[in-house]
C-alpha cells in the first residue's frame, strides 16, 4: 500500500494539480525498479570484493543472496546509492519526456507518447537479455535487512524481523512523499499548477512560463514514480517487465481517480481500497484452490480487473471527482503590522 501511495501521489501531482495526463506511469516505476535491479547485482560484488560476473546466471545470484545475508555494509550501501541514482534517472527521463509537452499544446499528446515509451521499454527489456536478463528478469535482489538473520540478537534475526522493518521503511517513504506532496500544493507553485491546468492561455499571459512549470512537474513526479520501483524492487527480490505493463498504470489512474483529483488525501484512500481489493482476490484464488478442487483459482485472482473497471465506471457515473473533492490550497496565516496593532 506504501507503494501504490507513492505512486498514486506521483501521478496526482502530474495529472491531479498540473493536468500533465501520464498514460506511462508504468515507464518510469520500470527504470527505477531495473535501474536499482542493475546496480544493485553489480555493486554488491563491488563492495564485498568479488570478481565482476553476469548477473543473470543462477551462480551470481546465488552470490547476491549470499551477500545480502552476511554483509551488512555492502548490502546497505547497494540499496542507498542505488535508491539515489534511480531517482535520479527517473527524474532525467520525466525531464525528457517533458519535451514533447514544450512543442505541443494539447496535453494529450504527451499522454499517448509516454504510453508509447512504456510499452518499448517493456519489449526491450523482455527482448534485450543484456538489459534486463529478458523474460526471467533479474532475480537475487535481497531485502536489505536480510543480514539481521544472521545476528545473535533474537529479536532481530527472526524471519518476521527484516520485512516487518522494510515495512516500516516504506512507510516512512510514503509519509515523506505525501509531506512532499502537501507542501508543494499548499505552495504559490501548487496555485501555479492549478493555473496552468485550468487555463495556460491565462496564465501565460500573466507572465507565467507554462513550459517550465510542465517540466517541473514531471520532473518531480517521475522521480517519485522511481523511488517506488526502487522500493519494490528490494521489497518483491526481482524486476520483471511483467510488473510494469500498461494495465499497471491503469490500476494507478483508478486509484487516483477514486480518492479524488487534486486531494493527497483521497490519493491514500484509493490506494487503500485498491490494495484491500488484490489483497482479497489473491486470498479468494488461494482459498478456492485449497477448498474446491479442480476450480481454476486465476478466475478469482484476475477478476481484480474486471472490478477495478467496475469501479471506475461507477465512480465516472456517480462520483467523478472522486470520493474525496478536490480541497483548497491552505497556506499558513500572516501577520500584517500597523501602527498601534496588528492584523491577522
Amino acid at each position: 500500500m506504501g507503494i501504490y501511495i507513492i505512486l498514486t501521489l506521483s501521478l496526482n501531482l502530474e495529472y491531479g494539480y498540473g493536468g500533465q495526463p501520464n498514460f506511462g506511469q508504468a515507464l518510469f516505476y520500470g527504470m527505477g525498479a531495473f535501474m536499482t535491479a542493475i546496480l544493485t547485482s553489480n555493486l554488491l560484488f563491488v563492495f564485498a570484493h568479488y570478481p565482476s560476473a553476469n548477473i543473470c546466471t543462477i551462480t551470481s545470484l546465488v552470490q547476491r543472496e549470499s551477500i545480502a545475508a552476511s554483509n551488512p555494509v555492502a548490502t546497505l550501501l547497494a540499496w542507498v546509492i542505488s535508491g539515489l541514482v534511480s531517482v535520479l534517472v527517473g527524474a532525467l527521463i520525466g525531464f525528457a519526456a517533458s519535451y514533447p509537452a514544450l512543442r505541443v499544446r494539447e496535453e494529450w499528446y504527451l499522454a499517448m507518447v509516454l504510453l508509447v515509451a512504456a510499452q518499448i521499454f517493456t519489449i526491450i527489456f523482455s527482448y534485450d537479455a543484456s538489459l534486463g536478463c529478458g523474460f526471467d528478469g533479474i532475480a537475487g535482489i535481497s531485502n536489505p535487512f536480510a543480514w539481521l538473520t544472521s545476528t545473535s540478537i533474537p529479536i532481530l534475526n527472526s524471519s518476521y524481523a527484516f520485512p516487518s522493518i522494510y515495512a516500516g521503511v516504506i512507510a516512512l517513504f510514503a509519509y515523506l512523499c505525501y509531506t512532499l506532496t502537501e507542501r508543494l500544493t499548499s505552495s504559490p507553485f501548487g496555485r501555479l499548477l492549478k493555473a496552468v491546468r485550468d487555463d495556460w492561455l491565462a496564465a501565460s499571459t500573466l507572465g507565467k512560463n507554462v513550459n517550465a512549470i510542465r517540466a517541473q512537474v514531471m520532473v518531480i513526479g517521475s522521480a517519485m514514480a522511481s523511488l517506488a520501483g526502487w522500493l519494490y524492487v528490494y521489497y518483491i527480490g526481482v524486476a520483471n517487465t511483467a510488473d510494469y505493463t500498461s494495465s499497471f498504470t491503469f490500476s494507478i489512474w483508478v486509484m487516483m481517480i477514486l480518492g479524488g483529483y487534486a486531494n493527497n488525501r483521497g490519493a491514500i484512500i484509493g490506494a487503500l481500497v485498491l490494495t484491500l481489493i488484490n489483497e482479497l482476490t489473491l486470498v479468494g484464488s488461494t482459498l478456492i484452490q485449497a477448498y474446491i478442487p479442480g476450480f481454476n483459482p486465476s478466475v478469482v485472482n484476475y477478476s481484480k480487473y474486471l472490478l477495478e473497471s467496475l469501479l471506475l465506471l461507477i465512480l465516472l457515473i456517480y462520483r467523478p471527482k472522486g470520493l474525496l473533492k478536490e480541497s483548497r490550497i491552505r497556506t499558513p496565516a500572516y501577520t500584517v503590522f500597523k501602527d498601534g496593532g496588528e492584523e491577522q
